[in-house]
């Protein structure tokens, strides 16, 4: 679960840098409710489902950040991608 913290705070603040703040915001959210105890299983699970899905090329992957070349920001991306999945294996 730390790494997912680390690795989500830091995709957030990277965001936050690019200037894409709603979707900053977004997985901000999402992580909130992925990290609430106090949510049921199946509900977080779908949450850190949907991290996983921003994770793609196709949607984060295709943000350009000026301070990250894309070959870092993909990687970012693929290591939240699988410590979101080691993550969901935890609940």
């Amino acid at each position: 679960m730390t790494l997912f913290i680390e690795l989500i705070t830091s995709i957030i603040a990277d965001l936050h840098q690019g200037g894409f703040n709603k979707d900053a915001n977004e997985l901000q959210q999402s992580a909130n409710s992925a990290l609430e105890q106090t949510l049921l299983a199946g509900t977080r699970k779908n949450v850190l489902k949907q991290i996983e899905m921003r994770c793609h090329v196709k949607w984060l992957g295709d943000f350009y950040l000026h301070h990250l070349s894309q070959k870092d920001w993909w990687g970012r991306l693929e290591k939240l991608c699988r410590s979101t999945k080691k993550y969901m294996q935890s609940i």
